[in-house]
């Protein structure tokens, strides 16, 4: 009997040894969460739709397809690399939005997933031509060099502003270079208008977090400025994003549909969420932009293969 568990025991053994060795956390759920689907793909997607527009790809579901995963999954291994470089700052926070400070996922498990994903995303802008390629790979670095510990752009004062701009306009030019190089006015104009938006992102996203940073003794841009003047300066990005997108309307460079269904869409469910909570009007409405911007980007893009 105890000859005949012997063999057992040795293969149990090795089977816990092959389980033990596999990396901390890695399922589908842990990565889903990683990869922020419902925070990001939205986005990329509209980024990659606007710049099909004016390249002359319209109504190209497949050119939107490879690129927009392109992006798609960059910003995925941004998000998880920056995730394993943040891990020691968000323990101290008790940060409840990164898994692995809150040791769900190894950090070694962080790094390998955030290498998976840019490798996919590097892939997919191989596929789609030499110029998607040189953009997308830019902006891996970009990216890269906005978490990397040993270069830390997130932490130094207005360069954490400047990386998200460049990292705006390259999502943008992926596509709308993906026929060649253009320089032209309406097509740079664009292009400041997508990079400023993910500054008014950030800046958005850095209020939120102002106590945290504070506690954590993190330089950002909004904790040098201050929570007054950064009110300010994210009303007059504002004002000035909606400007520059009047005139782009205006001029018939870009369909007005598009941002009309974008606005409308956006636009109501931030003020059905003031409307339904009133006494918690900015508490809820800052929680449902997120939601607002991507529900309105899908709608967007919804409309562009649509218009024929």
């Amino acid at each position: 009997m105890q000859a005949a568990l012997k063999p057992t025991q040795h293969s149990s053994g090795r089977i816990l040894e092959r389980n033990t060795s596999l990396p901390k956390g890695l399922n589908l759920y842990n990565v889903l969460i990683l990869m922020r689907l419902e925070a990001y793909m939205p986005i990329c997607f509209f980024c990659t739709m606007a710049g099909l527009q004016i390249a002359g790809g319209a109504h190209s579901l497949q050119s939107l397809l490879i690129i927009g995963l392109a992006n798609t999954f960059v910003m995925a291994a941004a998000c998880t690399f920056n995730d394993a470089e943040d891990a020691t700052e968000d323990m101290l926070v008790r940060s409840t939005r990164n898994i692995i400070a809150l040791k769900r996922i190894s950090k070694s498990t962080g790094y390998i997933l955030a290498g998976g994903f840019g490798i996919i995303g590097i892939s997919l802008s191989i596929i789609a031509g030499v110029t998607v390629f040189m953009v997308i790979s830019a902006f891996i670095v970009t990216t890269f060099l906005y978490s990397w510990r040993s270069v830390r752009m997130k932490a130094m004062p207005f360069w954490d502003l400047l990386t998200h701009a460049i990292m705006g306009g390259l999502m943008f030019l992926s596509s709308a270079w993906s026929s060649g190089i253009l320089l032209e006015r309406h097509v740079m104009q664009i292009c400041l208008i997508f990079s400023l938006g993910i500054v008014l992102a950030l800046l958005a996203h850095q209020l939120y977090d102002y106590k945290n940073d504070l506690t954590t003794n993190v330089r950002t841009s909004t904790i040098v400025l201050g929570k007054r003047k950064t009110y300010y300066i994210t009303i007059c990005l504002y004002i000035l994003i909606t400007y520059l997108l009047s005139e782009e309307c205006l001029s018939g460079f870009f369909p007005f549909v598009l941002i009309l269904s974008f606005c409308a869409v956006a636009g109501s469910m931030i003020i059905m969420s003031i409307i339904l909570y009133p006494k918690q009007a900015f508490y809820v409405s800052k929680r449902m932009i997120p939601w607002a911007v991507n529900t309105g980007a899908i709608a967007a893009i919804f409309m562009w293969y649509i218009s024929k």
